[in-house]
């Protein structure tokens, strides 16, 4: 992987391409869905095994690849993904050495502690906050419908004066998820069009970073020569005391075991996880095909629809003809279904279930999440 071609690296052999750099980035942020898309599919048969796990999933695999990753760091200077690659890790020194090349001292370029735990902080601690994020403003946006609609709406207060001193909370809370939907996209494209800068500089060797991020922690990344391996392995075999339990206790011997164990399976994801993103496309793949289809055999039943829940003699009543909001009673502008069976424009639902958290028609609860885009082409 050290030997790739790499455009505009100039005379630094160390120095990977923008290619490497983010072939490791597409690895790493590969490895989560494809985990996700497995634990989902085994979730359906093992439902009283997995299905906490899967519920959880986002905490539980930030809190392996913590271990992981810190793993990788110490170990080899790099993350997984870069160690997959290749890859290491070097800080930058901020004083020029006034030495040859060859001498310059390589203790001085090694991670430090500091550098690990902003290292783990980039690369486990930074995703998972932007994933919860960005499923946070999926929430209080409408979702990806209501974007691609411009269907982005203001939220009414037209509660009387009571009710507003009453729900003084609420008012807050409302507006801090207003401000968040407003701004949230501009954070957005401020963090990835810091990204882009820094990689188009990268690729004109205008910076040694590639990201906002190492350079705030003033570490770069480079190949790793076959010395830099030499040196690993030879310190391995240094750290690595000869095999005699006889002269150890219990305790030590069974800590000296299990740091082999820990060590060698964390060895073994190197193989492990990239496996697991072919599997993945796999089960993608088998889940479209026809293959799929004709074994499962079930696939011709049709479920007959469940039956529609009566209106509640307090909620609204309904319009004579089906292409007509009960809320508004003009014609359905964006047709939206919710759980109970009935269809409204998602202009008028959309705030009343924001409002009142419920079905105006039979007044069971609903929450934002249930509304669901209706597609119909005789409307």
């Amino acid at each position: 992987m050290e030997f790739m071609s790499n455009i505009g690296s100039g005379a630094d052999i160390y120095r990977p391409s923008l290619f490497e750099l983010i072939a490791q980035e597409k690895l790493r942020e590969m490895i989560r869905p494809a985990l996700r898309y497995i634990l989902s599919v085994y979730a359906q048969r093992y439902p009283r095994y997995l299905l906490r796990i899967v519920n959880r999933y986002d905490e539980l695999y930030t809190i392996m690849m913590l271990f992981i990753e810190k793993h990788y760091l110490k170990e080899w200077s790099a993350s997984f993904a870069e160690n997959f690659y290749g890859l290491k890790r070097s800080r930058l020194l901020k004083i020029k050495l006034n030495l040859p090349e060859a001498v310059p001292d390589k203790e001085l370029r090694q991670l430090r502690d500091k550098d690990i735990w902003s290292s783990l902080f980039f690369l486990v601690g930074l995703p998972y906050i932007k994933i919860k994020l960005d499923d946070l403003y999926e929430k209080v946006s409408g979702g990806a419908g209501a974007r691609l609609l411009g269907e982005m709406f203001p939220i009414r207060d037209n509660f009387n004066e009571g009710h507003l001193q009453l729900n003084f909370k609420e008012r807050a809370r409302r507006l801090l998820r207003s401000l968040f939907r407003n701004f949230y996209p501009w954070v957005n494209a401020i963090y990835y069009g810091s990204i882009l800068i820094f990689n188009i500089f990268y690729v004109y060797d205008k910076t040694p970073y590639y990201t906002p991020w190492l350079k705030l922690m003033g570490i770069r990344i480079q190949r790793m020569s076959a010395q830099d391996y030499r040196e690993h392995y030879i310190r391995m075999n240094q750290q690595r005391p000869s095999l005699n339990l006889q002269g150890m206790t219990r305790l030590q011997a069974t800590r000296y075991l299990l740091s082999i164990i820990l060590s060698r399976g964390f060895d073994f994801l190197k193989i492990l996880l990239p496996m697991s993103i072919f599997f993945f496309k796999f089960l993608e793949w088998w889940y479209s095909s026809e293959f799929s289809k004709r074994a499962s055999g079930d696939n011709d039943i049709e479920m007959p629809p469940p039956d529609m829940i009566p209106p509640d003699s307090r909620g609204i009543p309904l319009p004579e003809s089906t292409n007509i909001c009960p809320l508004c009673t003009n014609n359905l502008a964006n047709p939206t279904a919710i759980p109970s069976g009935y269809v409204f424009c998602y202009t008028c639902i959309h705030h009343h279930v924001e409002e009142f958290g419920c079905c105006p028609i039979t007044l069971i609860k609903i929450n934002i999440d249930e509304l669901r885009r209706v597609y119909n082409s005789t409307m």
